[in-house]
């Protein structure tokens, strides 16, 4: 099942049109497969620490292995909208230039 989510740098709003980059991720999904279908977004996405809540994202793991859990169903029970609260995952820059 596909989970909203954004892959996204700083959080201002003049930076909002350029960086946040929407992405459907499946649950199935590791970081590091994310990271693979970002890459036509950035080529240098591995370049990158990729972070939630300020802690540093293992590219093996899911998003739910890391933390990231799926609150879709939770909104639905409390008849709200799932749009309301979209998790971003952050990424800091890592001063290299890798490209896969």
């Amino acid at each position: 099942m596909p989970r909203r989510g954004l892959v996204a740098g700083p959080d201002l709003e003049h930076f909002q049109r350029r960086y946040f980059t929407p992405a459907e991720v499946g649950v199935l999904e590791s970081i590091w497969e994310i990271l693979h279908r970002y890459l036509p977004y950035n080529a240098h996405a591995a370049s990158y620490t990729w972070k939630y809540e300020g802690k540093n994202l293992n590219m093996d793991f899911t998003l739910e292995e890391n933390g990231i859990r799926d609150e879709e169903e939770e909104f639905d029970y409390l008849s709200m909208d799932s749009t309301l609260h979209i998790p971003a995952i952050l990424l800091y820059f890592n001063d290299d230039l890798t490209e896969l």
